[in-house]
């Protein structure tokens, strides 16, 4: 739902109707509420900069849980999710994606730090977190169903620090993650894992809209080409990773 912002401009009041955008609360550095309260991380801070470039587009960030983002869409209590979402066919079936994606994800298999897992024979019979309905959930459903003789459990969690936190206590044997973001969460939490070098696939990931809002997705995916053709989408990649992964 499109909030109205009122402007006095030369004695004219302009009405704008800001983007309500479902964003995250936990996944730092990507989205998550810093210490003022206030909804930041890459995410957030390149569609501030993709405001620049349309004058139309004005962000107001609500930043919840994972689970609660696809409900918020449905319900049109959000414009659109900024969360580091990847396509899906199901997800491709009920909504429409930006024209490109504004960044691709590595996912590595990720453990504790005196847990060994050195090889995919190392996977059999081990358990893996997953968030309810996160990326990282859909890709080890897939793994695991191409991979039946391996035989992997999967453990479903409500957020990533409980899942995290599993992990450190051995409650299961690995996550699948982003090293960028396990790192993050894990020096914040004063917990010990490690990143394997076994990865399972590269993920591109998409500002996500209600079909019906073919236009807002139209003029976020303009914007985000030029600030992708003036450099300004790798900058804010580098300052975050030092790496371009855009």
């Amino acid at each position: 739902m499109k909030k109205i912002l009122l402007f006095a401009l030369f004695g004219i009041i302009v009405h704008l109707q800001a983007t309500e955008v479902g964003t995250g609360n936990t996944y730092k550095p990507f989205t998550y509420v810093d210490e003022k309260g206030q909804a930041a991380g890459f995410d957030v801070e390149l569609l501030k900069i993709l405001q620049n470039y349309d004058e139309k587009l004005e962000f107001h960030f609500r930043p919840v849980p994972f689970n609660a983002l696809f409900a918020g869409l449905d319900s049109n209590k959000f414009d659109m999710l900024a969360h580091q979402i990847a396509k899906t066919k199901e997800r491709e079936e009920k909504y429409i994606f930006s024209d490109t994606p504004y960044f691709n994800v590595i996912l590595n298999i990720i453990t504790a730090a005196d847990t060994k897992i050195d090889s995919i024979k190392g996977l059999q019979n081990k358990s893996f977190g997953a968030v309810v309905g996160s990326n990282q959930a859909l890709k080890i459903e897939e793994y695991a169903k191409k991979n039946p003789d391996l035989k992997i459990k999967i453990v479903y969690f409500k957020n990533y620090g409980t899942q995290l936190l599993a992990l450190a206590n051995h409650q299961i044997d690995a996550i699948l993650d982003n090293p960028i973001v396990a790192l993050d969460y894990a020096q914040s939490a004063g917990v010990e894992i490690k990143i394997t070098d076994l990865t399972l696939q590269k993920t591109s990931v998409y500002f996500v809209f209600n079909k019906k809002d073919e236009d807002l997705k139209n003029r976020v995916s303009k914007a985000l080409q030029r600030a992708r053709e003036d450099g300004k989408l790798k900058n804010l990649s580098l300052k975050y990773f030092n790496k371009d992964y855009t």
